[in-house]
């Protein structure tokens, strides 16, 4: 029995780390399906095969925590991170014990110092998990790094546990000597802070390519906006002129005292122009309280792009937007997926409209796209779909993707409403993180 509750802290202490490094992401039933499928494997091998049967335990908590999560890599690194800072844990607490109270084996001692033992070994590796988990928040945020150097420091992770255990082995065939546990210690104390200034120096390389990335995402949003405010001083000049010929013409008529022509000529004429100056670029002027160039861009060249398609499109900015808490980069492809799906809907409408609303709140940025959509839109849980599309096969990648970079994001929500005929798409971006739960609806 004293065998099975050890073996029950030590699955305990390997599972909570998991939860630590994953920043609390898995639900209480994965933590429990986690503890009781490696409790279930850890006992049943740990009386014949002993230490080395925690190889076959990682491989279970890697299923789960993939199942779980459905991202392979972290599925691995994880669990994997998780067994090397216990067993760190595990070899300090029992150097402690050997140093100071001079005690062998204490596992195999009485169940007071057994369990005094699993305690420190528990506080350790807990302390290390939040140390370590820092690193791992970062790394498991940046797509970029996940994509360059994800395998590689799954494979790390891998060699440095089989590295281990391998030591551990060969410790356990000599009889596990006060010198040999001490050594061990040492080693694998040294192979984690290895491991640790690896991934700070893969880091700091990625935070340095991420840094590039946006500011050419901040270059080119800022030529696209310098573009589009030339054609809009073409687009005056061109007014100008037509101003000056209405006004000749206007004072032609005038001059003769033909009345009625003057009426016609001021409906036929001067009235589309009216018309067409309130449905253009006159009404995106509220861009200029968006103060960030890169969201300015993506704004100004969709909106244009919009009326350029004959789409009625207005953007309200009543208070000035001079920080969003959300990477440039992903803020600008979250954006142009809604904006471009918003586009596409809303030329299909027979009154096609697109309205976008940015609001400043006193702990978030809010970014609201409304659009005209027609009678036989989809279910909104369908739209999310991984390829499905009412534009044909394989094109339906946009929202799905959206989808999974906000799973990502742990201060932004989505929220998709259906209201009065029009598709609204709700994109908050708060200053803290928020609860998991609140994520997208």
């Amino acid at each position: 029995m004293t065998l099975f509750f050890i073996i029950l802290l030590q699955m305990a202490t390997v599972c909570l780390s998991v939860y630590i490094l994953l920043q609390y992401r898995l639900s209480w039933r994965a933590l429990l399906s986690m503890l009781l499928g490696a409790q279930t494997v850890g006992f049943v091998l740990y009386k014949d095969i002993g230490p080395i049967g925690m190889l076959i335990v990682l491989l279970v908590l890697i299923a789960i925590v993939t199942i779980y999560l459905r991202k392979v890599v972290i599925g691995i690194i994880a669990p994997t991170t998780a067994l090397i800072i216990s067993v760190i844990g595990d070899h300090i607490a029992n150097t402690v014990y050997i140093l100071y109270f001079h005690i062998d084996h204490p596992t195999e001692q009485s169940a007071l110092i057994a369990f005094s033992y699993l305690a420190l070994s528990l506080i350790v590796t807990t302390l290390l998990s939040f140390s370590f988990a820092y690193l791992f928040r970062i790394f498991s945020a940046h797509e970029l790094f996940i994509k360059r150097y994800g395998v590689m420091f799954a494979v790390l992770s891998g060699v440095t546990v089989i590295i281990f255990y391998v030591n551990i082995l060969i410790g356990k065939q000599q009889g596990f000597t006060d010198e040999n546990i001490r050594a061990n210690s040492i080693l694998f104390l040294f192979y984690f802070v290895l491991l640790v200034v690896v991934c700070i120096v893969l880091i700091r390389i990625m935070m340095k390519e991420t840094d590039i990335q946006n500011k050419q995402v901040q270059y080119d949003r800022l030529t696209e906006y310098t573009e589009n405010l030339e054609q809009l001083y073409m687009d005056m000049q061109k007014f100008r002129h037509d101003y000056i010929n209405i006004l000749l013409t206007m004072s032609e008529y005038i001059r003769l005292g033909d009345a009625k022509q003057l009426e016609r000529y001021f409906h036929e004429r001067i009235m589309p122009i009216s018309q067409g100056m309130q449905s253009n670029n006159y009404k995106l002027g509220a861009l200029h309280n968006v103060k960030l160039q890169e969201l300015k861009g993506i704004l100004s060249s969709k909106l244009i792009k919009a009326q350029e398609l004959k789409i009625d499109a207005v953007i309200e900015v009543v208070e000035p937007i001079e920080q969003v808490s959300m990477d440039s980069v992903q803020l600008c492809r979250c954006l142009g997926i809604v904006l471009d799906n918003a586009i596409e809907e809303a030329v299909q409408c027979e009154i096609p409209s697109i309205r976008v609303a940015l609001i400043k709140r006193e702990q978030s940025v809010l970014i609201a796209v409304t659009n005209s959509c027609r009678n036989n839109t989809p279910e909104l849980y369908k739209i999310y779909e991984r390829g499905f599309s009412t534009k044909g096969t394989n094109r339906g990648l946009g929202l799905s993707n959206l989808k999974e970079m906000m799973a990502q994001l742990e201060n932004v929500t989505l929220d998709t409403e259906m209201m009065n005929g029009g598709f609204i798409q709700l994109i908050e971006v708060f200053n803290i993180p928020i609860p998991k739960s609140r994520k997208i609806g």
